[in-house]
């Protein structure tokens, strides 16, 4: 999940993702005969030739509620859509500020009755577009920006919000439901930090947080170093709860990879100071995390179990939570074999994709499938 190219040029101050910290080689992954272990499907994505196939900057995937994937190509400002065979269906967007278009799009949710929404923060607007792939209405005047991160739920979407009180330098960070424009936005959490040059950078360099949802529940997690912890937030407003690791303790990072923390630092100070949005940081000191963030990506599948990505593995591996459960009750890898270790996981109730927005050759979309088990 090396986003380090991408988001040195996209991120603002009040950016909400960031770059993971590479995972220090071990031993090769040990795997038990019955391991059920996530394997390539389908392949998307050529280096040359059909320009349908041809990705600059894969930012987020999703699949829509009849198994198509829709692709979010960041540098070309499009979503293409494709089958779940890999066959190339259409796409929309382009850049520019008129209806439909984008300025810098960083997550897209397929929503659960098909329309595609697409949130473009620093325009503080969604984009929103029909099955058919034509544009619908934009939703704007959010209060703060639109959000980075979003994903379907409920009649609409859920996402992760970050808004600034300059009156008390206050900023906060919220977990919010809209079922269809920010008039109707029920707020779940929200976390306040001081706003200074020291505070704001540990935010940007954070990985970006895991949000999911199925029928009845957000599902949320900040990458936390010292908790594993999954934040429930039932719809119907009743009490949250949390989903944890039994006997989890933070894993220290090697020098290592503190050191290419410190590296992927001064490549993101570099690429924002390109783009101006970089004079509020002049002065601030990067402390990077002695450990491993507990969790990454968060997903639901078709059976209901709650998927959460440790963040502390080299191989992709993935705790499963049955429904109800607040303990995983298995585990899942990605084949070991295929090097994914890069990769951000995308894992819906439609279906299961990976992606690596910072790829050494070409990008592609791989579409998954769950043996072994």
């Amino acid at each position: 999940m090396k986003h380090f190219a991408l988001l040195a040029t996209t991120l603002a101050v009040l950016s909400c993702g960031g770059s993971e910290p590479s995972v220090t080689d071990s031993e090769p992954v040990a795997v038990e005969s019955g391991t059920a272990m996530l394997q390539i499907e389908v392949e998307i994505g050529v280096e040359l030739g059909d320009s349908n196939f041809v990705f600059g900057i894969t930012q987020d995937v999703d699949f829509t509620p009849d198994g198509n994937v829709a692709i979010l190509d960041a540098q070309r400002k499009k979503v293409k859509l494709f089958s779940p065979a890999g066959d190339f269906l259409g796409e929309f967007g382009g850049e520019g500020e008129a209806p439909g278009e984008f300025l810098h799009p960083r997550g897209i949710a397929c929503l659960n009755d098909g329309r595609i929404a697409v949130t473009d923060p620093f325009s503080r607007e969604i984009e929103v577009f029909g099955s058919d792939l034509q544009y619908l209405e934009t939703v704007s005047d959010f209060a703060a920006r639109a959000p980075f991160v979003i994903t379907a739920a409920g009649n609409g979407f859920a996402g992760e919000q970050m808004g600034l009180n300059r009156n008390t330098g206050i900023a906060t960070i919220s977990v919010v439901l809209w079922d269809h424009n920010p008039d109707s936005a029920q707020v779940f959490s929200e976390i306040e930090n001081s706003f200074s040059p020291d505070e704001v950078i540990q935010r940007v360099m954070q990985p970006t947080a895991g949000l999911t949802a199925d029928s009845i529940n957000l599902y949320y997690s900040a990458p936390l170093s010292e908790e594993y912890v999954v934040s429930v937030y039932p719809m119907d407003s009743s009490e949250p709860y949390n989903l944890t690791y039994p006997d989890y303790s933070p894993v220290e990072k090697t020098a290592e990879d503190i050191e290419e923390d410190l590296l992927a630092y001064e490549y993101r100070m570099q690429g924002m100071a390109s783009t101006g949005r970089g004079r509020r940081l002049a002065g601030a000191t990067y402390e990077p995390p002695p450990d491993y963030y507990a969790t990454s990506s968060l997903g639901v599948d078709s059976q209901g179990n709650i998927w959460v990505q440790r963040g502390w593995e080299t191989n992709p591996t993935f705790d499963l939570f049955p429904p109800g459960a607040t303990e995983p009750a298995e585990t899942v890898i990605a084949d070991p074999e295929l090097n994914l270790s890069s990769y951000t996981f995308v894992i819906t109730q439609n279906g299961f994709a990976a992606f690596d927005s910072n790829p050494e050759d070409y990008p592609r979309v791989l579409l998954l499938h769950l043996s072994g088990q």
